[in-house]
Order: C-alpha cells, then structure tokens, then sequence
C-alpha cells in the first residue's frame, strides 16, 4: 500500500450459513435429491450475486465477489451441503460447539475422517467452549453454535422435515432464531421432493428463484439510496452515496493541517506551543503499525485472522482515522482562524486612530490590512463549507471509531457490530452510508479462527484491558483535563477583555470629569492624558470587546467544557468495567460468553461516547464569525 492510493472499498461478499437434521434423522432416498437442491441455491446464489455486483460497480471493489458458506459441520446436511460448497469454490466458515477433539466424538469413524477433511479445508475455524458437562449445558453448546452460525449468515438455508423442535438446539430451533432476528430463510424440504422456498415467519413462503434471489440479496448489500440526505443542517443537501464516493476519492494528507489550532491549543492549556508537528502519519506508516499490535499478530493468531487484520481492518481504520483527523483539524484551525482574525480585523480598522497619530503607516494601509483579513477569512469559510470539512470529520470519526471496535467483535465472534438500538435518523447520529460500508466490511472480513480455550480468553481479556481499555482510560483523562484547562482560560481571557474595556472606559471617564473640574495641576494632566489617550480608549473599548466575542465564540465553538465532562464520564464508565471484568483474566474457566458481555460494555461505551461527542457538534457547521 502506498500513500497516493485511496481509502479501501469494500469487496461484495454474501455469507450462506445451513443448519439441517443429522443423519440418522435424513431418509437415505432423499439424500441425493437434498444435494441437488443446495447445489441449485449455491449457483442461484452465486449467479444472483454476480448481477448484483454488476449493478454496484462503482461501490466496490473490482476484486471477485466472496462468497462465505456457514456451517457447524453436524453430521448429515451441514457436512454434505459444505462439502458441495467447497467443491463450488465457496470459502467454508465452520463454528464449532466444542473443540475438534470433544467434537470429533459425535461422529462414527469415517464420518469423523470427513469432518477433519473439511475443517482442514475450511477458511475459518471457531472451536466455542462448549461442554458436555450436563445435558443442559450440552444443548446450550449446539445451540450456541447454531446462533454463531446466524450471525454470521446473511441468509440460512434450513433442511428441514416442516416438524416441531423435538429439543432445544435442533434445526427447527435454529430456523425459528434466524427468523426472529430477521435472517432470511431458504427452506430445503428435508422429507418431501419440493423446490426450496423462502419461509416466513408466519409460514408464509415464497417461491425460490433467480429473481427473488437477486432482490433479497440487493437488499443486503445494496448501498444508500442516491436520494438519501445526510447532514441536512449543513444548508448543503449532501446524498449518502456522494457522500461515499467522496470518502472513496479520498487521499492521504501529509501536512498536519491542525498546527494553526494546536498552537493556540497548547497556548491556552499552558503548555509550550512550539512543538506542534508540522506533519502527520500516512495510513501507509499507520498501517505497518499497527500491524505490530498485539491484537493483530499474538491473539489467535492463525493465517486467516492476521490475514483479515492486516488486509482488511487494520487499512480500513487507518484510512478513516486518517482522514477523521485530517478535517477535524481543518475545521478546528478554521473556527480558530475565524475568530482570532475577525478581531484582529476590528483591530486594524481601528488602529489608525493611533497610528495615524504616530505618523506610522496611513488608513488606505490599515484599511487594505483589514480587508485582506476579511477576504481570507471568507475564502476559509466558503472552502470548509464547499470540502464538507465538518461533515467529513464527523462521518470519518464515526466511521474510524466503529472499526475500531469492530477489532473486538470479530476476535470474540461478537454481535457482529450491529447496534439496531444506537439512534438513527437525518439529525446525523449515525450516518447511512457509514452504516452501510461497516456492514459491507463485516461480510467481507467472514469469521475468526481459533480456539476459545480457557488461556485464549483470559490471554483475550487481559490483551483488551492492556492495549484497548486502560490507553482509552488515560486518553480520555488527558483529555479531560487538557479541554478543563481550555475552557477555564478562554473563559478568563473573555472576562479580562470586557473587564479590560470596562476599566478603560472608566479610567476615559475620569479623564473627562477631571478635566472638567477645578483640580488644578490634575484638571490640566487630565486634559492632556484625554487628548492623547482618546484613539488610544476608542481602539480598546472596540477591539477588547471583539476579543472577548471570538474567545467566547471559540469556547462555544469547541464545546471545550461539555467535552471534557463527557470525557470525564467515558473514563469512570471504562474504569468500572476494568473492575468489573479484570477478574476473568484470573478465572479457571472463564465463558466465552463472559468476554463478549466484556467486549459489547466497553465498546457500547467507546460507541455511545463517539454518539454523544456527534450529537455536541452536529449542529455545529463552520460559518462565519458573528
């Protein structure tokens, strides 16, 4: 990768998972039949696909569509259906209830030489700590298998007899789970030779064609409508899908456009402001990076994850943190650079009342001076509200911090990053085409590999505590405090500008009623300070006020104190779950289940802290200074 390339699109990809009956539950006769009919919806599939990337070429890569096939590999259809798969080119994604070994002893001898012919084909292998230590427990373990396998299909075929669930972890169960949390079934009439259908969740079905294909799958993986708007407060009517053809014509930026805010950034929390660094990391130099982290190259590491990691999520963040960064510090230098110079501007017009005096320069001087300002400060305006600078922050920000914690769901075959609950809608909590491109990204990434043995999940644990939650919880205190001590002292500074202009228009006051009176040597100082001091008290009582204004103006710009406060919170929210979950990395059998309750907290956390910070400055577009 290299520096002139643009942000990663994503590759079309579409996730098939099966769950079916074991053998011993299959009639013999309709196997055959059975086989048939997979192998006509994994063409269907495949051939319905192909049009619908043909539909979106400009959206995704021009790299071959994926296609993902989902099974936990029971004896009987999950194992025949994956192997017809294989033998089509698909790439097999197998969660396991159990590890191999303790899974192996479901299946007779040369069954079990079938099962580790496709595991050792597969692309991705979840071996769940599931346990026979109880039939409960048992049931829970295929079950969990089973949900393992919905979350990561965008579709289910389900062989099925049309029968009751005669346990709790069967096929039925499965289908019926899929159903409710809205993934689509293809229904394989396990007893009965009748073409698949889609099944509904009130029975209702649909027959199974090329055409319904197409269209159940564009509506998985199609982008936002071109008519969709975003950021409609802006006064600039954006489309999500321009929105995201912008992002994908990206490029990287090496100048540190953020020096101009950083400086007074620095200056304001008292600290020194000339070691602002000029330039900024590429993705390509924050990708090798990243590359080095833990999480990428230590935990689990088998040739699929770090192929995912570094291929996939490492660039994709790199790239939207890249350039998250990049417009926020052109909106934040803009605002800055607006405000200081907008009084800076009153300063100039007004300064020839002393110069003028002091024979130095002449009002056509001051006056041009002034007027370059204006103009300056027009054009950065104009070009922030032209480039999208706000929006683009925002967007790339939600983009960067929702991959990020992507990390953590696909090392923990989590909720698949789904949050139906975060807040939607054109007031720009969350933005469509971001939505749409994370979803994109979770089916092309596929499933983690490995096994969640009791080293793996504390070794997860404490490797997520170490490099993910505690760097949170001392950034967010930095934070805090650096945005406390920013508030404060542009609060100071507004107040000792009008109190600066109180005091001279007092002091210009006194000069008056003095002179006025009979004060003697006094009466004849005052009437000689006043002449000379009035351009000097006009040029104050204006500038000094208009100072006050842009330093306010930049406090309620940056919402300094509102963030530091939300910051404060992240930190102690964080801090309580390290509490919370620091003894799992010292349990004898810590549940994977455990570390995922541990993964969904602390990302909500990290997520719900970006929503907030979103919510604060949405409405904020930059304009000019009033």
């Amino acid at each position: 990768m290299t520096d002139d390339l643009a942000p990663p699109k994503p590759t079309i990809a579409i996730r098939l998972g099966v769950t079916g009956h074991r053998k011993a539950r299959l009639d013999p006769q309709e196997i055959d039949r059975i086989e048939r009919q997979v192998q006509l919806v994994l063409d269907t599939v495949r051939d319905s696909l192909k049009i619908i990337h043909d539909r979106y070429t400009e959206e995704f890569a021009s790299t071959p569509p994926l296609h993902y096939f989902i099974s936990a590999l029971a004896d009987g259809a999950d194992t025949f259906a994956a192997k017809r798969a294989l033998e089509c080119g698909w790439k097999l994604l197998a969660p396991l209830p159990f590890s191999k070994e303790v899974y192996g002893k479901d299946f007779s001898a040369e069954d079990k030489e079938q099962l580790f012919k496709l595991l050792e084909a597969a692309d991705a292998v979840a071996e769940l700590d599931g346990t026979r230590a109880s039939p409960a427990r048992e049931d829970h373990a295929y079950l969990q298998a089973g949900i393992a396998t919905i979350a990561q299909s965008d579709f289910l075929v389900a062989v099925w007899d049309g029968k009751d669930a005669r346990g709790h972890a069967g096929t039925a169960v499965v289908k019926d789970e899929a159903l409710a949390v809205g993934t689509p079934v293809i229904w394989i009439n396990a007893n009965v030779d009748t073409p698949p259908v889609f099944l509904g969740k009130d029975g209702v079905t649909t027959p199974f064609s090329k055409e319904v294909m197409a269209q159940a799958i564009d509506k998985v993986v199609a982008p936002p409508p071109s008519a969709e708007i975003e950021h409609a407060f802006s006064g600039k009517k954006t489309h999500a899908l321009t929105a995201y053809h912008e992002f994908a014509s990206e490029s990287a930026h090496r100048f540190n456009r953020g020096s101009f805010y950083q400086f007074w950034e620095k200056l304001f929390a008292g600290k020194s402001p000339f070691d602002v660094q000029l330039f900024c990391r590429t993705p390509t130099e924050e990708i090798s990076r990243s590359q080095q982290s833990t999480l990428a190259n230590k935990l689990k590491a088998s040739r699929h994850d770090q192929k995912i990691f570094n291929e996939m999520i490492i660039p994709r963040f790199a790239w939207a943190d890249h350039l998250a960064i990049h417009y926020g510090n052109l909106y934040r230098s803009s605002y800055f650079f607006n405000y200081l110079f907008a009084a800076t501007a009153v300063f100039l017009a007004l300064f020839d009342l002393v110069a003028g005096g002091m024979g130095f320069g002449s009002k056509t001087l001051w006056i041009g001076a002034e007027v370059t300002i204006i103009i300056l400060i027009l054009n950065v305006t104009m070009a922030g509200q032209r480039g999208r600078w706000h929006e683009k922050w925002i967007d790339y920000r939600q983009l960067a911090e929702e991959m990020r914690q992507y990390r953590l769901y696909f090392l923990t075959l989590g909720r698949d990053g789904q949050h139906d609950d975060f807040p939607k809608g054109e007031a720009g909590e969350t933005a469509g085409w971001v939505d749409w491109y994370m979803a994109s990204a979770r089916r092309e990434a596929g499933m983690t590999s490995g096994e969640f043995d009791n080293h793996t999940i504390r070794s997860i644990t404490m490797t997520i505590l170490d490099e993910e939650i505690r760097p949170q919880i001392a950034y967010h205190n930095r934070k805090a405090e650096l945005l406390h001590k920013m508030e404060h002292r542009l609060h100071r500074l507004g107040e000792f500008a009008f109190g600066t202009t109180l005091l001279v228009c007092l002091f210009y006051l006194s000069l008056v009623f003095l002179k006025s009176g009979d004060f003697g040597e006094v009466q004849e100082w005052a009437y000689k300070t006043e002449k000379l001091a009035k351009g000097w008290v006009t040029m104050m009582t204006g500038f000094l006020p208009a100072l006050g204004a842009a330093f306010f103006g930049i406090r309620v710009q940056g919402e300094f104190g509102s963030t530091a406060e939300r910051s404060n919170a992240t930190a102690a929210q964080l801090q309580n779950i390290v509490t919370k979950y620091e003894p799992l990395t010292q349990a004898k059998t810590p549940q994977l289940r455990d570390l995922r309750l541990f993964v969904e907290e602390a990302a909500r956390a990290m997520l719900m802290e970006n929503m907030d910070w979103r919510l604060l400055y949405i409405s904020k577009p930059l304009n000019l200074p009033g």
